[in-house]
């Protein structure tokens, strides 16, 4: 098995992908040719043999002006991609037309040696992951394929629903899927128990019998039919469909990958200087400065520091500072930030700060003052991991240092909440996740407290967000997540330093840039703690 963590993943524009990248469409010519299956015994055309794509045959596959092209490479090889068209469409949704997306697969490859591990369902799960979406979907005579469409769109295949908007779907294959040749005589058998498109593909189907027994053995029927040699079944899902329920081994999956999630989540922010949490850097670096008393030269330690800025303002103050931080993208920027500006006392690092800064062998008691901001400690939804964050701070601090630590403030997340109806409790309505409104807050503007996007759990404050990520600067996949993090009450954030080995000196209720102010604990933002160490 590939360990997952060393794939990468990423997404290109069709335009891009073929602008002056001939090498590109050749890697995946040569992955799909090598990869993709065998024609039937039937076709007229090299009837067993491998089918074969041509990297002029692929360009024209990304030339609709809306299609892009998703990619996963381990250590620098492409090992699968799927092309995906994306355009905006108006669709028959709860007996009216709307306009929206529609998400519609294309192509789908995997390397044979990297099959069932996972790989194609990240990117479709990827690609049809956007809930606001109005039609998700793809041609293909593979039953596997289906069902993950169904899965990632959390709704059945149903020849009735496809039926209503079959004309619609036909016409969207006309105009952006030229290279399937469909025409308005094409033959498309849409019934009570079938769906299916005469692509005249004569793909190999010799194993499609095996596979649709699999795709129905844990008891769900197959509602789309038989295969003829030279069709593939038309499959669609819609927003209007009934969603289905989450079943109890899906909500433990979430709560294990909750953690993973999160740092998937906090790669993809922003954080420019046009982010609201960057806005007020100087002020709370003076802040900083002034309540732990620092002097030119004093050590101080920054735990979770993301691009580095705090890190860089306290270093041109003549500190020397260490920025620690477990996503290496913002190690690799902050270190190319710190180098144009010529700082020389600060230092980044790649870490997990639950793990302590294992490649400094001296952290221990050796920093004057550590600051650990925003939501940091409260990333993880398990406090058990949250407080190893805490230990690490406190193992760190000299005895007369001082710790600047600022969590999100639960009152008025659950005040706010109130207002729409969105405190529910997740152990007992983990369905009402299925409604959450989408929104791109965390890689643009951070304004996390927006009720609209949120319900927060009265019983564990634990907060669900449904995230999109769509920046195409780095060229990574859009996806979307649902994303959960542990906001605090002032008793519960006491505590648990406490428990850590921190001595809390004040408690604060504060928002950005202001920290010079204190507030009411049910109109605050954050709450700060400033601590010592025991």
């Amino acid at each position: 098995m590939v360990d997952i963590e060393r794939i990468e993943y990423e997404e290109l524009s069709g335009d891009y992908a073929i602008f002056n990248n001939q090498k590109l469409l050749e890697e995946c010519s040569r992955l799909y040719s090598a990869h993709y299956g065998y024609w039937s015994h039937e076709s007229s055309h090299s009837p067993s043999k491998r089918i074969k794509l041509s990297a002029n045959r692929i360009r024209d596959w990304l030339e609709t002006g809306n299609a892009d092209l998703c990619m996963a490479r381990l250590e620098g090889k492409l090992i699968a991609y799927a092309i995906v068209i994306r355009s905006k469409q108006r669709i028959s949704i709860n007996s009216k037309k709307e306009s929206g997306n529609i998400s519609w697969v294309t192509q789908l490859v995997v390397h044979e040696d990297y099959r069932n591990q996972g790989i194609a369902k990240d990117l479709l799960f990827s690609i049809w992951s956007f809930s606001n979406d109005l039609v998700w979907g793809l041609i293909t005579a593979n039953p596997y394929a289906i069902r993950a469409l169904e899965k990632a769109t959390r709704r059945r295949c149903s020849p009735e629903r496809i039926k209503r908007n079959k004309d619609k779907l036909r016409n969207i294959a006309i105009k952006d899927l030229s290279y399937y040749k469909i025409g308005k005589s094409t033959p498309i058998k849409v019934g009570e128990k079938t769906s299916k498109i005469n692509t005249e593909f004569f793909v190999d189907h010799s194993q499609v019998p095996e596979m649709m027994e699999k795709a129905s053995a844990n008891g769900i029927p197959w509602e789309l039919g038989n295969l003829d040699e030279g069709w593939e079944w038309f499959a669609f899902t819609f927003g209007d469909q009934d969603q289905m329920e989450l079943a109890n081994e899906e909500i433990k999956g979430m709560v294990r990958a909750s953690a993973q999630i999160a740092k998937q989540a906090y790669s993809r922010m922003l954080l420019n200087k046009d982010h609201k949490w960057s806005r007020g850097t100087p002020q709370e670096v003076e802040f900083i400065v002034k309540n732990c008393g620092l002097t030119k030269g004093a050590r101080v330690l920054d735990v979770g520091c993301g691009l580095g800025r705090h890190a860089m303002e306290l270093a041109r103050k003549n500190l020397n500072v260490v920025g620690i931080d477990y996503v290496l993208g913002f190690i690799q920027k902050a270190e190319r930030e710190a180098q144009k500006e010529n700082l020389q006392t600060v230092e980044f690092i790649v870490g997990d700060a639950r793990e302590g800064i294992s490649s400094d062998t001296e952290w221990e008691s050796n920093y004057d003052a550590v600051i650990c901001l925003y939501d940091v400690i409260g990333s993880f939804i398990d406090d058990t991991e949250n407080k190893k964050i805490l230990e690490t701070i406190a193992k760190s601090m000299k005895q007369n240092a001082k710790a600047v630590i600022t969590v999100m403030n639960h009152q008025l997340t659950e005040k706010r909440a109130w207002q729409k109806d969105h405190v529910f409790s997740f152990e007992s309505e983990p369905n009402r996740l299925r409604d959450l409104k989408p929104s791109g807050i965390m890689e643009t503007n951070g304004n996390i407290f927006d009720p609209e996007y949120y319900l927060v759990d009265k019983d564990t404050h634990i907060v669900y967000r449904r995230e999109q990520f769509t920046d195409r600067k780095e060229k990574k996949l859009s996806k979307e997540l649902i994303v959960m993090d542990k906001r605090y009450t002032e008793e519960e954030i006491t505590t648990l330093c406490q428990e850590a080995g921190l001595n809390v000196e004040s408690v604060k209720h504060v928002n950005t840039g202001k920290w010079d102010d204190s507030l009411d604990s049910s109109e605050a933002k954050e709450i700060m703690v400033i601590c010592t160490k025991r």
